[in-house]
Protein backbone atom coordinates (compact mmCIF):
# COMPACT_ATOMS: atom_id res chain seq x y z
CA UNK A 1 0.00 0.00 0.00
CA UNK A 2 1.37 3.46 -1.00
CA UNK A 3 2.10 5.69 1.81
CA UNK A 4 -0.16 8.92 0.84
CA UNK A 5 1.07 12.20 2.37
CA UNK A 6 -1.53 14.41 4.77
CA UNK A 7 -1.80 17.22 2.44
CA UNK A 8 -2.54 15.03 -0.87
CA UNK A 9 -6.39 14.25 -0.41
CA UNK A 10 -7.34 17.76 0.54
CA UNK A 11 -5.83 19.09 -2.56
CA UNK A 12 -6.46 16.78 -4.99
CA UNK A 13 -10.23 16.88 -4.11
CA UNK A 14 -10.46 20.29 -3.69
CA UNK A 15 -8.82 20.19 -7.71
CA UNK A 16 -11.55 18.00 -8.74
CA UNK A 17 -14.16 19.95 -7.47
CA UNK A 18 -12.99 22.93 -9.02
CA UNK A 19 -13.45 20.71 -12.00
CA UNK A 20 -16.49 19.61 -11.83
CA UNK A 21 -19.98 21.07 -13.87
CA UNK A 22 -22.25 21.15 -11.51
CA UNK A 23 -19.47 23.55 -8.96
CA UNK A 24 -20.48 27.39 -9.37
CA UNK A 25 -17.16 29.44 -8.23
CA UNK A 26 -19.57 32.80 -8.23
CA UNK A 27 -18.03 34.45 -11.41
CA UNK A 28 -18.82 31.47 -13.62
CA UNK A 29 -21.94 31.78 -15.68
CA UNK A 30 -22.79 28.24 -15.34
CA UNK A 31 -26.46 27.33 -14.88
CA UNK A 32 -27.42 30.76 -15.83
CA UNK A 33 -28.99 28.88 -19.00
CA UNK A 34 -32.85 29.68 -19.62
CA UNK A 35 -35.04 30.77 -22.34
CA UNK A 36 -35.18 34.17 -22.97
CA UNK A 37 -35.90 36.64 -26.10
CA UNK A 38 -34.50 39.00 -27.82
CA UNK A 39 -34.29 42.47 -26.64
CA UNK A 40 -34.51 44.03 -29.74
CA UNK A 41 -31.09 46.08 -29.13
CA UNK A 42 -27.57 44.12 -29.78
CA UNK A 43 -25.78 46.43 -26.82
CA UNK A 44 -28.52 45.30 -24.38
CA UNK A 45 -28.40 41.98 -25.89
CA UNK A 46 -24.65 41.47 -24.92
CA UNK A 47 -24.96 42.53 -20.98
CA UNK A 48 -27.92 39.68 -20.46
CA UNK A 49 -26.60 36.51 -19.90
CA UNK A 50 -28.72 34.96 -22.30
CA UNK A 51 -28.90 37.51 -24.53
CA UNK A 52 -32.46 38.57 -23.86
CA UNK A 53 -35.10 39.29 -21.38
CA UNK A 54 -35.78 36.28 -19.48
CA UNK A 55 -38.70 33.88 -19.65
CA UNK A 56 -40.39 32.76 -16.65
CA UNK A 57 -38.65 35.16 -14.18
CA UNK A 58 -39.59 38.50 -12.58
CA UNK A 59 -38.07 41.52 -14.17
CA UNK A 60 -37.74 44.72 -12.24
CA UNK A 61 -37.66 48.29 -14.04
CA UNK A 62 -36.84 50.75 -11.52
CA UNK A 63 -37.91 53.87 -13.49
CA UNK A 64 -38.06 57.99 -12.78
CA UNK A 65 -41.60 58.71 -13.22
CA UNK A 66 -43.96 57.18 -15.18
CA UNK A 67 -42.67 57.80 -19.04
CA UNK A 68 -42.62 56.01 -22.22
CA UNK A 69 -39.69 53.08 -21.00
CA UNK A 70 -41.73 50.23 -21.27
CA UNK A 71 -41.97 50.93 -25.22
CA UNK A 72 -38.34 49.08 -24.22
CA UNK A 73 -40.01 45.59 -24.39
CA UNK A 74 -42.14 46.77 -27.76
CA UNK A 75 -39.47 44.59 -30.32
CA UNK A 76 -39.48 41.33 -27.78
CA UNK A 77 -44.01 42.16 -27.31
CA UNK A 78 -43.82 41.41 -31.10
CA UNK A 79 -41.53 38.41 -31.31
CA UNK A 80 -43.92 36.43 -28.18
CA UNK A 81 -46.77 34.81 -29.19
CA UNK A 82 -49.86 35.22 -27.16
CA UNK A 83 -51.50 37.80 -25.46
CA UNK A 84 -50.09 41.05 -23.86
CA UNK A 85 -51.45 42.33 -20.94
CA UNK A 86 -51.03 45.76 -19.03
CA UNK A 87 -51.70 45.78 -15.52
CA UNK A 88 -52.72 49.53 -14.15
CA UNK A 89 -50.84 51.42 -16.53
CA UNK A 90 -50.00 54.74 -15.87
CA UNK A 91 -51.83 55.98 -18.77
CA UNK A 92 -54.50 55.20 -21.17
CA UNK A 93 -52.49 53.38 -23.54
CA UNK A 94 -52.91 54.93 -27.59
CA UNK A 95 -54.53 52.48 -29.69
CA UNK A 96 -52.91 54.11 -32.70
CA UNK A 97 -49.18 54.12 -31.07
CA UNK A 98 -49.55 49.99 -30.67
CA UNK A 99 -50.92 49.84 -34.34
CA UNK A 100 -48.02 51.45 -35.76
CA UNK A 101 -45.52 49.42 -33.59
CA UNK A 102 -46.63 46.50 -35.61
CA UNK A 103 -48.67 45.16 -32.53
CA UNK A 104 -52.55 43.69 -32.77
CA UNK A 105 -54.85 45.34 -30.36
CA UNK A 106 -56.83 41.83 -30.53
CA UNK A 107 -53.87 41.05 -28.50
CA UNK A 108 -53.79 43.94 -26.15
CA UNK A 109 -55.55 43.16 -22.52
CA UNK A 110 -55.57 46.23 -20.07
CA UNK A 111 -56.43 45.77 -16.49
CA UNK A 112 -57.52 48.22 -13.68
CA UNK A 113 -56.58 46.49 -10.35
CA UNK A 114 -57.54 48.54 -7.67
CA UNK A 115 -54.88 48.61 -4.07
CA UNK A 116 -51.87 46.34 -3.83
CA UNK A 117 -53.62 43.64 -2.91
CA UNK A 118 -56.03 43.09 -6.29
CA UNK A 119 -52.84 44.10 -8.07
CA UNK A 120 -50.52 41.42 -6.73
CA UNK A 121 -53.62 38.95 -7.37
CA UNK A 122 -53.90 39.91 -11.00
CA UNK A 123 -50.12 39.91 -11.40
CA UNK A 124 -49.59 36.44 -10.13
CA UNK A 125 -52.78 34.73 -11.83
CA UNK A 126 -51.57 36.65 -14.94
CA UNK A 127 -48.37 35.04 -14.69
CA UNK A 128 -49.46 31.43 -13.90
CA UNK A 129 -51.57 31.64 -17.67
CA UNK A 130 -48.91 31.91 -19.11
CA UNK A 131 -49.97 34.86 -21.21
CA UNK A 132 -47.38 35.97 -24.10
CA UNK A 133 -46.15 39.25 -21.37
CA UNK A 134 -47.26 40.80 -18.41
CA UNK A 135 -46.35 44.57 -18.14
CA UNK A 136 -47.51 46.09 -14.63
CA UNK A 137 -47.15 49.07 -12.83
CA UNK A 138 -47.21 49.14 -8.89
CA UNK A 139 -49.57 51.07 -6.99
CA UNK A 140 -48.68 53.26 -4.64
CA UNK A 141 -47.91 51.26 -2.00
CA UNK A 142 -44.82 49.81 -1.58
CA UNK A 143 -44.44 45.99 -2.02
CA UNK A 144 -42.35 44.11 0.40
CA UNK A 145 -39.70 41.28 -0.46
CA UNK A 146 -42.24 38.81 0.49
CA UNK A 147 -44.88 40.06 -2.35
CA UNK A 148 -42.27 40.37 -4.68
CA UNK A 149 -41.28 37.19 -3.90
CA UNK A 150 -44.43 35.44 -4.85
CA UNK A 151 -44.84 37.51 -8.03
CA UNK A 152 -41.35 35.80 -8.79
CA UNK A 153 -42.72 32.30 -8.28
CA UNK A 154 -45.86 32.55 -10.05
CA UNK A 155 -43.34 33.95 -12.66
CA UNK A 156 -41.63 31.10 -12.25
CA UNK A 157 -44.81 28.79 -13.10
CA UNK A 158 -45.30 30.64 -16.25
CA UNK A 159 -43.43 30.60 -19.57
CA UNK A 160 -43.90 34.37 -20.56
CA UNK A 161 -42.78 37.82 -20.12
CA UNK A 162 -43.26 39.41 -16.71
CA UNK A 163 -42.27 42.73 -15.89
CA UNK A 164 -42.82 45.12 -12.81
CA UNK A 165 -42.37 48.68 -12.75
CA UNK A 166 -41.66 50.16 -10.37
CA UNK A 167 -40.77 53.79 -9.07
CA UNK A 168 -36.54 54.74 -8.71
CA UNK A 169 -36.65 54.85 -5.01
CA UNK A 170 -37.08 50.57 -4.56
CA UNK A 171 -33.65 50.76 -6.37
CA UNK A 172 -32.40 50.45 -3.02
CA UNK A 173 -34.65 48.18 -1.65
CA UNK A 174 -33.85 44.16 -1.93
CA UNK A 175 -35.70 42.37 -4.03
CA UNK A 176 -36.11 38.43 -5.40
CA UNK A 177 -36.20 39.56 -8.78
CA UNK A 178 -34.13 37.69 -11.38
CA UNK A 179 -33.32 41.03 -13.49
CA UNK A 180 -33.20 44.58 -12.21
CA UNK A 181 -32.54 47.56 -14.31
CA UNK A 182 -32.78 51.14 -13.92
CA UNK A 183 -34.31 53.03 -16.84
CA UNK A 184 -34.28 56.57 -18.12
CA UNK A 185 -35.95 58.48 -21.01
CA UNK A 186 -33.17 61.64 -22.06
CA UNK A 187 -32.40 63.62 -24.89
CA UNK A 188 -29.30 61.50 -25.74
CA UNK A 189 -31.35 58.46 -25.60
CA UNK A 190 -33.13 55.85 -23.47
CA UNK A 191 -30.31 55.09 -20.61
CA UNK A 192 -30.39 51.01 -19.32
CA UNK A 193 -28.38 50.11 -16.21
CA UNK A 194 -28.70 46.73 -15.15
CA UNK A 195 -27.59 46.43 -11.39
CA UNK A 196 -28.67 42.86 -10.78
CA UNK A 197 -28.77 39.59 -12.51
CA UNK A 198 -30.03 36.33 -11.01
CA UNK A 199 -26.45 33.91 -11.56
CA UNK A 200 -23.73 36.97 -12.53
CA UNK A 201 -21.56 38.32 -9.76
CA UNK A 202 -21.00 41.96 -10.19
CA UNK A 203 -17.62 42.99 -9.10
CA UNK A 204 -17.96 46.97 -10.54
CA UNK A 205 -20.87 49.44 -11.01
CA UNK A 206 -22.44 49.10 -13.79
CA UNK A 207 -22.30 51.44 -16.49
CA UNK A 208 -25.58 52.81 -18.54
CA UNK A 209 -26.10 51.85 -21.94
CA UNK A 210 -27.65 54.43 -23.92
CA UNK A 211 -30.31 52.94 -26.53
CA UNK A 212 -31.55 55.49 -29.44
CA UNK A 213 -34.54 56.88 -29.01
CA UNK A 214 -37.12 55.44 -31.62
CA UNK A 215 -38.96 58.70 -33.59
CA UNK A 216 -42.35 57.60 -31.76
CA UNK A 217 -40.55 58.40 -27.94
CA UNK A 218 -39.16 61.97 -29.25
CA UNK A 219 -41.69 63.75 -28.92
CA UNK A 220 -42.08 62.06 -25.18
CA UNK A 221 -38.38 63.82 -23.72
CA UNK A 222 -39.44 67.32 -23.68
CA UNK A 223 -42.37 66.77 -21.25
CA UNK A 224 -40.31 64.53 -18.98
CA UNK A 225 -39.92 66.73 -16.03
CA UNK A 226 -43.68 68.05 -16.47
CA UNK A 227 -44.71 64.25 -15.93
CA UNK A 228 -42.59 63.76 -13.41
CA UNK A 229 -43.89 66.89 -11.48
CA UNK A 230 -47.77 65.48 -12.15
CA UNK A 231 -46.96 62.53 -10.82
CA UNK A 232 -47.39 63.33 -6.98
CA UNK A 233 -50.57 65.08 -7.53
CA UNK A 234 -53.56 63.99 -6.08
CA UNK A 235 -55.61 61.57 -7.49
CA UNK A 236 -59.35 60.96 -7.78
CA UNK A 237 -60.87 59.65 -4.47
CA UNK A 238 -64.06 58.42 -6.46
CA UNK A 239 -64.65 54.16 -5.29
CA UNK A 240 -63.03 52.33 -8.17
CA UNK A 241 -63.91 48.42 -8.79
CA UNK A 242 -61.65 45.78 -7.71
CA UNK A 243 -60.31 44.86 -11.07
CA UNK A 244 -61.65 45.83 -14.52
CA UNK A 245 -60.81 45.21 -18.14
CA UNK A 246 -60.09 48.31 -20.58
CA UNK A 247 -60.66 47.40 -24.06
CA UNK A 248 -58.69 49.30 -27.15
CA UNK A 249 -60.32 47.98 -30.47
CA UNK A 250 -62.20 50.79 -31.47
CA UNK A 251 -60.37 53.26 -29.42
CA UNK A 252 -58.39 56.12 -31.61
Amino acid sequence: MNEISPETPSTASLEQLLLRDDMWMGHSQRFTTRAAVETGYEQLNASLLNRGWPLGSLVEVCQQGMQGEWQLFTPALLALPGLVVLVNPPAAPFSQAFIQAGIDLDRLIVVAAAGKKHFISCFIELCRASVGAVLAWQPQETMSYTELRKCQLAAAEGTGLSVVFRPVAMQQQSSPATLRLYARLASSGLEITVFKQKGHLQTQQAKPIVLPLPAQWKAATPHAALMQKSAGAKTDSKPQPLASIIPLRGKT
